[in-house]
């Protein structure tokens, strides 16, 4: 099964009213609002930072290797930065590189503050499945392996690594995300 999220956007600064979607087709009128239909699948979604919607979660040189860095980038619609979602037990979800095809993942398994998230051949294992956290206008995505938070390293800046780190309570500009509904038009 795969997770959809659905984002509505506002000019300027995004509105952060998320919801998600479950089926693999959402069917909407043309925007001419003649009865003509058009199907959007709704298979893909960006990972934004909350406090800097413009930044997303972006493999690194759009690299297809193990082992490649996922960072902190501008958005530009590319494969590297858009991701699915499919859904594990518990409430956790694998994501899923479209532009890779492989997973987002602590490097190593390690639980340690500041371990560097890569991608990795898709698998089985703890640290590869993320749970979405509510907090403020967004959520904290929360590692399975080490119940720690995805995080920009030193804070938001352009190809920053991610990393995990301890959850704040409250969440912080740099541990909160946004995932935002990329529609393909068919």
């Amino acid at each position: 099964m795969k997770l959809y999220q659905k984002w509505a956007a506002a000019a300027g600064a995004l509105a952060c009213t998320a919801a998600l979607v479950s089926s693999t087709a959402v069917t909407a009128a043309a925007d001419d609002e003649s009865p003509a239909l058009r199907s959007i699948v709704a298979q893909q979604f960006t990972l934004r930072l909350a406090s800097d919607p413009g930044q997303v979660a972006n493999v690194r040189g759009a690299a297809t290797d193990n082992g490649a860095p996922v960072i902190q980038y501008p958005w530009s619609g590319t494969t590297n930065e858009r991701w699915d979602a499919d859904a594990a037990l518990g409430g956790y979800y694998r994501f899923k590189g479209v532009g890779s095809g492989k997973c987002l993942n602590v490097n190593g398994g390690g639980s340690a503050n500041g371990t560097q998230i890569i991608q990795y051949t898709c698998g089985s294992a703890d640290n590869e499945l993320w749970k979405f956290v509510p907090k403020g206008i967004g959520y904290q995505i929360v590692a399975k392996s080490s119940g720690k938070c995805l995080n920009v390293a030193g804070g938001v800046g352009v190809g920053n690594d991610l990393i995990q780190y301890v959850c704040t309570p409250r969440g912080v500009a740099n541990d909160v995300w946004l995932p935002v509904w990329e529609p393909l038009t068919i």
